[in-house]
């Protein structure tokens, strides 16, 4: 027997407040946090401003759902991408797959990524704190595939492994202003990177005698 709940789909109330989250985010990547009023959000989607309070109760909890689904939307694909080369994987392959999924989520959902590195510091403080808070625990994440990294492979002298994920990450968020695919894929930058990692970040690998 089909089991109906688990074949439907989205209620409209959960259609309509992904609406909302998508017109609100390119608002706020397009004029930042304080040009947009939650009337422009609810014009954006053609609704009247109370119908919209029936979703969020304010625009604090409106942006930091935005931040979140950014932040978690991220997190979420770069875990499953390492998942799935299985707990033996190589940690360097292992950084590679959660950049590359990283990268790909940020050009598939780039209206939250963008409102996110736009926004960020424009927001109230609360809610720019506990955002950092979900930040941390994905850098943390990173974090430890480079520490294994540096653990089992060794990184070249002089290269900080706090500093190695700053970079990539920076490198990869930013590429949403300024990619414009000529027939490449956005995950390419990844590997392109990873490029200069394998090359110049990490040890060296020993010389066989020859």
């Amino acid at each position: 027997m089909t089991d109906v709940a688990a074949t439907k789909g989205p209620s409209k109330s959960q259609v309509t407040r992904r609406l909302i989250l998508e017109a609100a985010a390119g608002l706020f990547r397009e004029h930042g946090y304080a040009g947009v009023s939650l009337r422009d959000i609810a014009e954006a989607v053609g609704m009247k401003t109370g119908s919209l309070y029936y979703h969020f109760d304010s625009k604090e909890s409106l942006v930091e759902e935005i931040l979140m689904l950014g932040t978690l939307g991220a997190f979420a694909a770069s875990r499953a991408a390492v998942e799935a080369l299985g707990p033996r994987a190589d940690p360097v392959e292992r950084l590679e797959a959660a950049l590359v999924a990283h990268t790909r989520f940020l050009h598939d959902e780039e209206d939250f990524a963008s409102a996110n590195l736009k926004i960020l510091h424009q927001v109230p403080p609360a809610v720019r704190e506990r955002h950092v808070q979900q930040d941390r625990i994905y850098g943390r994440y990173v974090a430890d595939i480079i520490d294994e990294i540096a653990d089992t492979r060794g990184l070249a002298p002089g290269i900080d492994p706090s500093m190695l994920r700053m970079l990539c990450f920076g490198a990869l968020n930013w590429s949403i202003s300024w990619f414009s695919p000529k027939g490449e894929r956005p995950e390419e930058m990844a590997r392109q990177l990873m490029i200069l990692v394998r090359h110049g970040a990490l040890a060296p690998r020993p010389r066989s005698p020859s």
